[in-house]
Formats: C-alpha cells, structure tokens, sequence
C-alpha cells in the first residue's frame, strides 16, 4: 500500500499506472496492489499515512482493527484530531476534532488507535440506545473496555453526546454474543421486558439448550434468527434444538432482522408469548 503522489515523485509509477488495472484506490490519495482485498482495516492503515501524525483512528473504524467488526469494507474511516491541529478533508476519511487531549491508546499494524473510553464514546456517538448499547456489549464481550471506568470518565466530559452514552452505558450486559441479540434486549427493555441473556435450559439438571435471550419465569426463549442455518446438517441440529425446547415446555419466539429494524413487530411477538403463559 503506497502513496499515489510519493510514487509518482519517486518515478515508481505514472498517474498512467495508478489508473491502470493494477492498482486499486484505498481511500483519496492511497493505493494498493490490485490482488490486496480491501477491508476496513485497510482503509484504517491507509488513513494513516495521511493523516496528521496527531490523529488517532477512534470508534467503529479502531474497535473493528481490534478485532470488534463493527465496520464494513467501504465505511467511512472516523479518525479524531485536537482542535490544534489541521486535517484537510478527504475522501473515505470522517475527522472529528476534540477539545480535550488526543492520546494514543495503542499502536497496531500501523493503525494509531484511540484510547478505550474515547474509542466507545465516538463508536456510538448518534446511535439510538439499542444500538449505542449493542456496541458497548461487543466491546466489554472482547475486553477492550472497561464499563465502570467508562461510567466513570463520562462523568468527566462536557461534550453534547456523553449523556446519551452514559445512558448506553447503564445498560450495558456483555453475555449477549452479537449486535442484533443485544439490540434485541434493550428494544425488550424499553418496554418493560427483563430478559437474561445466554440462558441455559436444563432438564433434570442437564444442560438441553442456551438460548440468545430468555424470560425463565415463563419459560420464553427468544432466539435471533442469525442462528438457524441454511445448511442441511444444521438446519437438522437446530430443529432437534427447537423441538426439545418445546418438548420442555418453552415457548420460543424466532426474532429476524425484519423485527429489528420495526421493533414494533418484536414486541407484538414477545407480548403475545407472554399474554399465552400468563392466561
């Protein structure tokens, strides 16, 4: 991964060779080998040879090069600067500047990357709480934040988003093992609906399933349809697993991406699991 302008200078390549079918644009300005498949961890490396060498990679773009892939190929890139310091804008790469100190939490393939707490604030800066909470899970599941300082440093900070984020915060349980199984909890939450997730069933004291979410007073198991493969030997595991909770006398709800983005349609499904046992 290089430089466009630098190549050119050092009659590497020709502004001819950077079009041509060999060379493939990362981000404004930076190329790789046409046989270099492109991720976001790429584009996080490739931000970095531009960009100030005050600037940090934060949010989802530094959890994903961690290991937490919350961003896609193609995102933008979301690097923070201080205020001091001028980032020209390009094209790929979001830069938001901070009147408190920039630090380097850790260097990694290149990538310089946010402290924790300041990596959380901005990976769920403008979200809704459901999905600012999903994130804080991902990132206190992969130990890569530490809630109750986080709690804490909020308290410290005067910029407009923390509030939201500290009610992020406030919810934040990590047993759950994706994104949509947490937006899953917190849309239940919100009205009303405790649930526990990562439940494990048991039958006379063997363990017969663990369920993404689980009402265990009524016996209601919630599961996010991620989990029902398309596969033939799977599909027959999980209709085994399916039927023996149903076997022990839970009702399970199938929650899909569909009822995610209408959470309307979640709470209709849960409530009307919950009006069944409690008739």
């Amino acid at each position: 991964m290089f430089v466009g302008s630098e190549a050119v200078a050092q009659g590497l390549l020709t502004d001819r060779q950077l079009r041509g079918p060999f060379v493939e644009r990362v981000l404004q300005g930076v190329y790789r080998p046409s046989w270099v498949p492109l991720t976001h961890k790429l584009q996080c490396q490739a931000a970095c040879l531009v960009l100030p060498d005050e600037a940090v990679i934060t949010g989802a773009s530094a959890a994903t090069v961690l290991g937490v892939r919350i961003a896609q190929r193609g995102d933008i890139v979301l690097a923070v600067v201080p205020e001091s310091v001028k980032a020209p804008k390009r094209e790929g790469v979001k830069v938001r500047t901070s009147q408190r100190p920039v630090r380097v939490g850790r260097l990694l393939d290149g990538v310089r990357l946010a402290e924790a707490n300041r990596l959380a604030l901005d990976a769920v800066a403008g979200l809704d709480l459901p999905d600012a909470t999903a994130r804080l899970d991902a990132l206190v599941r992969a130990g890569l934040l530490d809630v109750q300082a986080f709690r804490r440093w909020l308290g410290e900070q005067g910029v407009h988003h923390v509030r939201a984020a500290a009610c992020a915060a406030e919810l934040v349980d990590p047993r759950a093992e994706s994104l949509p199984e947490s937006r899953a909890r917190v849309l239940l939450h919100e009205d009303g609906i405790v649930t526990v997730p990562q439940f494990r069933v048991r039958v006379d004291g063997r363990v017969i399933a663990r369920v993404d979410l689980a009402i265990p007073e009524l016996k209601i198991a919630i599961e996010y349809d991620g989990r029902w493969h398309e596969e033939e030997r799977q599909r027959g595991l999980d209709n085994d697993r399916l039927a023996g909770l149903r076997a022990a006398g839970w009702t399970v709800v199938i929650v899909t991406a569909e009822m995610l983005r209408r959470p309307s349609l979640l709470l209709a499904a849960v409530r009307g699991a919950i009006a069944e046992r409690t008739r």
